[in-house]
C-alpha cells in the first residue's frame, strides 16, 4: 500500500504545489523562549552598561594613553575602561571588532579623555598615534663604561652588552667613517688614537633619564647619550669654556670624572675641584683614591689598601704625575660644572669625615691633615683596611 507524504502532519500543499513548513506548538513555544532569553541578555547588558560600568571619574578629564607594541583590542578595552574613558570593556570590544579596529591598531601615545563614547574612541585608535612608544632608561652618575653597558642590557630587551660593545668596537676601528658610525665631539681624542689598554669612551656616555623609541637601536641610544654631553656643555657658562678651551676641555671632563667618583655632596664639589687644582699648581701628584680603584678594576668599592697605593698603572695618581689618560667614570651637572668652576680655596688635602656621612674634612697643611686622617681611623667605623694617609 502506497503512503501520500503529502499528507504527512506540519507539511501543507498550496495550490500551485508548493510546500511550506509549519512549527509544532512545541517547537514555537522554544523559539518564543529563545527570543525573550535574548531579549533578557540585551536587557541585562543595556542595564550593566548604564549601571555597573559607570565610572565613577569625572568625564572630560585628558587621559595620556600608550597602546604597547602587540597589545591586543581586548586589553586596550579593559585598560580605558578601568580608566574612565569607556563605560563597557565587552561593548567596547565587539565595537572595535566590527569596526575592523585590530587591523588599523597602532602602538603609540594617544590623547583621550574619560566618559568618552565607544565610536569616538574608535576612530581615535584608528586615526593613529600622536606619538610612538618609548622606552625610559636611566644611567647614574660615578659609572664606568662597562658598568653602563651593564645598565643598558638590564633596561632593553632587544640589546645585549655585546650589542652596544660592537657599536663603540667599530667606530673606534673605523675611525670618523660614515652616517651609520657614532658620532663624537671634535675635542675628544680620536678612539682609534687611544691606547688599546684605554676606554676611549669613558665620561663620554652621559648619566641621565632618557626617553626613546622603542625602536632604537643600540647606535641611536648611544648617540643619545653622547649628544647630551654636548648639551650638558652648552649649558655650562660661556666663559667657564672658553677659558679652556681646545684640547683642555677634554682635561676638564677628566677632572669632572674624578671629582664624581671623590665625593658623593654636592657642596664640596667645587671644594674638591680647587684641592685639584691647587695641587696641579703646586706641582704635587694627586693622589686620588677613586684613580687606584679604577687602575685595579675593583667596582665594588672605593676602600684602597696601603698596598693598592703601590699599584704600577697610568691610572693610579699615587705613583703617576698629572691626570690620568682618561676619564675614569661618567659624571654629573655638578661635578662638570666644578670642574670648569673650581673654587679658589687654600687646601691641598681631604679625607672622609669620622662622622662617615659622605663628607670630608680639607686641609692646608700636612700636619692639619695628618691629623684628621689619625682622627678617621680613630673612629673606625668607614673601613675594614688601612687608608693611606
Amino acid at each position: 500500500m502506497q503512503r501520500s507524504f503529502g499528507t504527512e502532519r506540519g507539511v501543507e500543499g498550496d495550490r500551485d504545489g508548493e510546500h511550506t513548513m509549519t512549527l509544532s506548538r512545541g517547537s514555537r513555544w522554544f523559539l518564543s523562549f529563545v527570543v525573550l532569553a535574548l531579549a533578557g541578555v540585551a536587557g541585562a547588558l543595556w542595564w550593566a552598561d548604564t549601571n555597573v560600568f559607570v565610572s565613577d571619574v569625572e568625564a572630560g578629564q585628558p587621559v595620556d594613553y600608550t597602546v604597547e607594541r602587540g597589545q591586543t583590542v581586548r586589553g586596550v578595552g579593559e585598560d580605558l575602561a578601568e580608566l574612565g574613558v569607556v563605560r563597557n570593556p565587552v561593548r567596547f570590544r565587539l565595537a572595535a571588532d566590527d569596526a575592523g579596529l585590530a587591523g588599523e591598531l597602532q602602538p603609540g601615545q594617544f590623547e583621550l579623555e574619560t566618559g568618552m563614547d565607544t565610536e569616538s574612541v574608535i576612530e581615535v585608535l584608528a586615526a593613529g598615534p600622536v606619538a610612538p612608544p618609548t622606552v625610559r632608561f636611566t644611567v647614574q652618575e660615578g659609572l664606568t663604561v662597562a658598568q653602563t653597558l651593564e645598565r643598558l642590557d638590564e633596561q632593553f630587551d632587544e640589546h645585549t652588552v655585546e650589542d652596544f660593545r660592537e657599536v663603540l668596537d667599530e667606530r673606534r676601528d673605523a675611525g670618523e667613517g660614515g652616517p651609520q658610525l657614532l658620532r663624537l665631539p671634535a675635542w675628544i681624542p680620536e678612539p682609534g688614537d687611544v691606547d688599546e689598554e684605554f676606554e676611549a669612551y669613558e665620561g663620554l656616555l652621559w648619566p641621565e633619564t632618557y626617553e626613546v623609541a622603542d625602536t632604537a637601536d643600540p647606535r641611536e641610544i648611544l648617540q643619545r647619550m653622547v649628544d647630551q654631553l654636548g648639551t650638558e656643555l652648552a649649558a655650562l657658562p660661556q666663559e667657564a669654556v672658553d677659558e679652556f678651551g681646545g684640547e683642555a676641555i677634554y682635561e676638564r671632563l677628566i677632572v669632572a670624572s674624578l671629582i664624581e667618583r671623590e665625593t658623593r655632596v654636592d657642596s664640596e664639589r667645587g671644594t674638591v675641584a680647587g684641592v685639584i687644582a691647587n695641587r696641579r699648581n703646586e706641582g704635587m701628584r694627586l693622589q686620588i683614591d677613586a684613580t687606584v680603584v679604577y687602575a685595579l678594576g675593583n667596582d665594588s668599592t672605593d676602600i684602597v689598601s696601603l698596598d693598592d697605593l703601590e699599584v704600577d698603572d697610568p691610572y693610579n695618581t699615587y705613583v703617576v704625575d698629572g691626570l690620568p689618560p682618561t676619564p675614569i667614570s661618567g659624571v654629573g651637572a655638578a661635578s662638570l660644572r666644578a670642574a670648569f668652576e673650581p673654587e679658589d680655596v687654600p687646601f691641598l688635602f681631604y679625607v672622609l669625615d669620622p662622622a662617615c656621612d659622605g663628607t670630608h674634612r680639607f686641609a692646608e697643611t700636612l700636619d692639619e691633615h695628618n691629623s684628621n686622617v689619625a682622627a678617621f681611623r680613630d673612629a673606625g667605623r668607614c673601613q675594614d683596611e688601612d687608608l693611606p694617609s
